[in-house]
């Protein structure tokens, strides 16, 4: 019934009207978020969009479909239980290995799921592009290859190092950071170390372990495929565009080939109408408001009590009003100056001129919401990518950093004073926010263009780098240091001869 409706769907031969498949694995609300402003937009330009996901959209939209996968349970385990805080005790390595495992699972469950295996055994299906969620997809590269597709990875966060190798981009160790360790770009000698021993690790890892443990999951999901490659292959040829969801503004700036494109902040809209309570709450504010949320993973309603405690003391000295996501119907030793919200429209109340001070842990997307807005703010990152945003927000001067493991109400009370009283933070956060809102096209625009400029250009393969046609040895130039060590090794021998013959007839 699926392929029917979706050959149905896919038979239109309209001008520039393409059918898209997409797939986003991770079951994070954040990453729906960019997923949905992409894709839905996409529909509206008139294209035929097929989307495998764990968040199907609330309303229907035309020109969409959706095949949720996914069990409800998994979702829950993912996202919404108290575990998530054990991620501040795991250091890069060991989250990058944990990222590893549960990548596998996820692949698993939704290539097992029936709607997908249709797609899989389909004969009659076309799609012209794949877009793929970057963060560990590698198993559905096979789709490109079925459908004889171009693929498009939207990165949903900062990115990688090792993203950079899909479409032979450099990543200089040197003073381009990867995502996942918390580092600025201005990394001293330790992290610099840091950085390419780390950087050496999670390339190996994935070539020799990741991408094989995934093959081996692919395989019996797509054994009718004909001719299929193994994933490292395809994983190092097959991607056409990356989209990434930074901007050099806010971003450290690093070199970039011409299909890896910036979108950050694709997501965010123009301000809309707030509901009538949060509207008055935030307009009968005279002193200001701070907004207080750790997003849609790191629930504020599962931090320890001990940091609960903490916040609820330095939120309660405060002559400011403090609007509060908390996730559960009630907030023991709530102040009175404190108001609570399940749910925030984030992006809305930070463009309220009455709010002062943004408490964050952090994320990409608060952050970017934090800079378009102009609003300063408060950081308490719990892993190494909202660590590392906390660090950019602290060197471009509109943000303050405080230590989870160490958060106390006295260092909680002096960031709120140091931000809400000293004026550089907020000149600096409208500075940035202007800075990063002179762009040509907006984010959204920019991705609705590149996508349909890989899908007119047929894969836009004149964009593709020589670099992903040298062997390793070539790429990093070692077999011309060989050669020259031996041409001058060969030089020095002669010249030692030489020198000898003529030596013995002088003397």
């Amino acid at each position: 019934l699926l392929v029917a409706f979706l050959f149905l769907s896919t038979s239109f031969d309209e001008a520039y009207c393409a059918n898209i498949l997409a797939v986003f694995s991770v079951p994070a609300p954040s990453h729906m978020a960019l997923k949905s402003a992409l894709l839905t937009e996409l529909a509206a330009k008139g294209h035929h969009v097929t989307v495998i996901s764990s968040f199907p959209e609330k309303v229907s939209v035309p020109n969409y479909t959706d095949i949720p996968v996914l069990s409800q349970e998994f979702v829950k385990i993912g996202m919404n239980d108290r575990k998530v805080y054990d991620f501040v005790h795991q250091n890069a390595l060991m989250m990058q290995i944990r990222f590893w495992q549960i990548a596998g699972d996820m692949c698993s469950e939704i290539l097992s799921d029936k709607r997908v295996q249709e797609l899989i055994d389909s004969t009659d299906l076309h799609f012209d592009v794949i877009i793929l969620e970057a963060f560990f997809s590698d198993c559905f590269l096979p789709f490109g290859y079925k459908f004889k597709a171009p693929i498009i990875k939207f990165c949903t966060f900062g990115g990688t190092n090792w993203m950079g190798y899909w479409v032979g981009n450099p990543n200089p160790y040197s003073y381009v950071p990867d995502g996942l360790l918390g580092f600025s770009d201005r990394m001293n000698l330790w992290e610099r170390i840091i950085n390419s021993l780390c950087g050496v690790f999670f390339t190996l890892g994935r070539q020799f372990y990741f991408l094989p443990r995934q093959d081996k999951i692919v395989k019996p999901f797509f054994k009718d495929v004909e001719g299929l490659p193994h994933l490292a292959e395809l994983d190092a040829t097959s991607t056409a565009l990356l989209l990434v969801n930074s901007h050099f503004s806010i971003s450290s700036p690093k070199p970039l080939m011409p299909n890896i494109v910036q979108v950050g902040g694709l997501h965010i809209k123009p301000p809309k109408p707030l509901p009538d309570d949060l509207q008055v709450f935030l307009d009968d504010a005279p002193h200001g408001v701070v907004y207080f949320s750790m997003g849609s993973i790191w629930r504020s309603c599962d931090l320890p009590d001990s940091t609960r405690q903490t916040l609820l003391v330095a939120f309660s000295k405060l002559k400011q009003r403090v609007l509060w996501k908390w996730e559960t119907d009630s907030l023991p030793g709530q102040p009175s100056n404190v108001k609570l919200g399940k749910w925030m429209p984030q992006s809305d109340i930070l463009a309220h001129p009455n709010v002062r001070l943004f408490v964050t842990h952090g994320g990409l997307l608060s952050s970017q919401e934090a800079i378009n807005r102009g609003v300063p703010i408060v950081g308490i990152p719990i892993i190494s990518e909202q660590r590392h945003n906390v660090v950019r927000a602290v060197l471009l001067g509109f943000g303050i950093k405080l230590d989870f493991f160490n958060i106390s109400a006295e260092s909680v009370s002096w960031a709120l004073r140091e931000g809400l009283e000293n004026p550089r933070y907020r000149e600096n956060a409208q500075r940035l926010s202007r800075i990063y809102r002179d762009q040509p096209l907006t984010p959204l625009d920019q991705a609705v263009f590149w996508t349909e400029y890989v899908i007119r250009h047929k894969g836009a393969p004149h964009m593709r780098s020589a670099a992903l046609d040298l062997a390793w040895y070539q790429y990093f130039l070692l077999d011309i240091i060989v050669a020259l060590t031996l041409a001058l090794s060969l030089l020095l021998i002669v010249a030692f001869f030489a020198f000898r013959a003529v030596a013995r007839n002088v003397f």
